[in-house]
C-alpha cells in the first residue's frame, strides 16, 4: 500500500517519493488529515518569545499561546496511530526576571488532558543560552536571575508505549546508551541565515533513531527550514511537514533537492 494514501492533496507545496510538504496554517492542514496515520511526531513549535518569523506573531499573551497549542495538539492526538509517539522540543523555562513561565510543564499537563500519556523528558544543552548575561541582583539573594541553558524534549504517547509492529532499528550501542541517559550533549545549530530558530540535525537523529523504525511516517507540523525532513530522508523514514511561511517552504524544498542531488 502506498504510504501517502489518505493524506490530503490540498496545500501541497513540494513532494518526493518519501515526503510531503504542506504550506498552510497548521490547524487547517492537520484538520484534513485522517486519524491514526502517523507513527511519530517530532517538532519544535514557536516558543512565543518574540522571534521574528515570516508570517507568525511570536508575541502572543501566554493564555492565547496555550489555547493555540491546545488546538493543534488535539489534532496531533487524532492523527497519531494508537502506538504513536509525540516528541516535543521546547524550553524548560523562559521569560524575564519579572515574568517567567515553564512551557514544558504546562504543555505536559495540557497534553495529558487531551489524552496523551507521559513517558519522559530528555534534556539537551544549548550553549548559546549559557552565554547570555542574566545575573539579576548581582551577588545578592534579593532577586537573582537563574539562567536555563537547556532545552527539553517532552516524550508522550497516545494509547500504548510498546510498538505494535516490529521494525528495523538503526542505532549503535554507543548511541543507544547516550540517548537513554536522558541528558544529550548536542551543539545548537549556529547557521540562522535560512531560519531564525533552527534546531540541529543531531537532535532529530537522536529522536528518530531512538523512538522510531525505518519506514515509519514522521510528522513535523512546524517544519521551518526542513531539518526534520532532511534527517528523516537520510534515515529511511517517510516524512510529512507543515509550514505556514512560503519562504521557509522554499528553503525546505531547496534543502531536500540539494541533499537528494548528492545521492
Amino acid at each position: 500500500m502506498d504510504w501517502k494514501e489518505g493524506f490530503p492533496r490540498e496545500n501541497i507545496y513540494y513532494e518526493t517519493e518519501r515526503g510531503i510538504l504542506y504550506c498552510g496554517d497548521v490547524i487547517d492542514v492537520l484538520s484534513k488529515f485522517p486519524s491514526d496515520i502517523v507513527n511519530i511526531v517530532f517538532t519544535s513549535p514557536p516558543y512565543n518569545v518574540g522571534i521574528e518569523y515570516e508570517d507568525w506573531n511570536d508575541n502572543l499573551s501566554y493564555e492565547n499561546y496555550k489555547k493555540w497549542c491546545y488546538e493543534w495538539s488535539k489534532l496531533l492526538y487524532k492523527v497519531l496511530a494508537p502506538d504513536g509517539r509525540l516528541c516535543l522540543n521546547h524550553y524548560l523555562s523562559c521569560g524575564t526576571s519579572k515574568r517567567r513561565f515553564a512551557p514544558i510543564m504546562d504543555l505536559n499537563c495540557m497534553l495529558e488532558d487531551i489524552g496523551f500519556h507521559h513517558y519522559g523528558v530528555a534534556i539537551w544543552w544549548d550553549v548559546t543560552l549559557s552565554k547570555r548575561t542574566a545575573w539579576g541582583s548581582w551577588l545578592s539573594s534579593s532577586a537573582p536571575y537563574l539562567n536555563s541553558p537547556f532545552e527539553a524534549v517532552l516524550v508522550m504517547y497516545k494509547d500504548r508505549w510498546k510498538r505494535l509492529r516490529k521494525g528495523k532499528t538503526d542505532i549503535s550501542k554507543e548511541m543507544f546508551m547516550e540517548i537513554s541517559s536522558g541528558v544529550w550533549r548536542i551543539q545548537p545549530e549556529r547557521n540562522r541565515k535560512l531560519h531564525p530558530a533552527p534546531f540541529p540535525e543531531k537532535l532529530v537523529e537522536y529522536v528518530l533513531r531512538f523512538f522510531s523504525f525505518e519506514d515509519d511516517i514522521v510528522l513535523d507540523p512546524f517544519i521551518g527550514s526542513g531539518t526534520t525532513a532532511v534527517v528523516a530522508d537520510k534515515l529511511n523514514r517517510y516524512w510529512v511537514g507543515i509550514e505556514l511561511s512560503e519562504k521557509y517552504c522554499e528553503v525546505t524544498a531547496n534543502r531536500l533537492e540539494q541533499y537528494r542531488s548528492l545521492l
